[in-house]
């Protein structure tokens, strides 16, 4: 698919919304760096648009004052649409759990890895060591976005339309949920704390990353349509 076809065929497959999401971390890392460094500065939204390649700065809709922006065929080519697009992939962690706590608990996948990050942070939490050593922090790193991307799927929805974005966003959980077990594993390995703790992490992180993989499964079970 090519970047311009972004949004004109709502059927889009996993690798479809993967290819999309890895090029909005892109952007988004982009816009939040830039964000970062000009938001004092009075000119902020046209140096911001001019680095972005943003041809209007944030003035409103320029195509259609009456459709929202998902009805709206412009969509594509519309730079209010992707700024929208940006703060939405920035902080869909944040919003969900404001809006949708209740829902996205009932999960499984999701109250597991919540509870085992916790589990993890709270086990390493003020020893000695641990703020310098990258593979502990790689660990807990790991198992924090695990949740998260579960419950930015959750937000995505079930819809035709959202479905696969869904489970796009999980395949990101599942991935860090891999990368927390390797990286216990390496932990376990210099024999900094007791092995039989680490064993029960690793034995814990092995449990949540099959709980995503069950919700993975049982997501496209929910594709009827191809």
């Amino acid at each position: 698919m090519k970047d311009n076809d972004y949004y004109e065929d709502d059927d889009w497959d996993e690798e479809d919304w993967e290819r999309f999401l890895q090029k909005a971390d892109v952007r988004t890392a982009k816009y939040l760096e830039l964000f970062e460094t000009l938001h004092n500065h009075p000119d902020c939204d046209t140096l911001i648009a001019k680095e972005m390649g943003w041809i209007h700065k944030y003035e409103g809709c320029v195509y259609n004052d009456n459709e929202s922006c998902d009805s709206c065929e412009k969509r594509g080519e519309c730079r209010i649409y992707e700024i929208n697009q940006i703060f939405d992939n920035s902080t869909e962690y944040e919003e969900t759990i404001e809006g949708e706590v209740e829902d996205v608990k009932n999960i499984v996948a999701y109250k597991k890895s919540y509870e085992f990050y916790i589990k993890l942070s709270k086990y390493f939490k003020n020893r000695e060591g641990v703020g310098t050593d990258e593979d502990i922090l790689d660990a807990i790193s790991a198992s924090s976005i695990i949740p998260a991307k579960i419950a930015g799927g959750h937000g995505m929805g079930y819809e035709r339309d959202m479905l696969c974005g869904n489970i796009a966003n999980c395949k990101r959980s599942l991935k860090n949920a891999k990368i927390c077990v390797y990286m216990l594993e390496i932990v376990r390995a210099k024999s900094t704390f007791p092995e039989r703790d680490i064993n029960i992490l690793i034995s814990e992180a092995i449990k949540v990353e099959r709980e995503v993989f069950k919700w993975i499964e049982y997501l496209r079970s929910r594709i009827w349509w191809r």
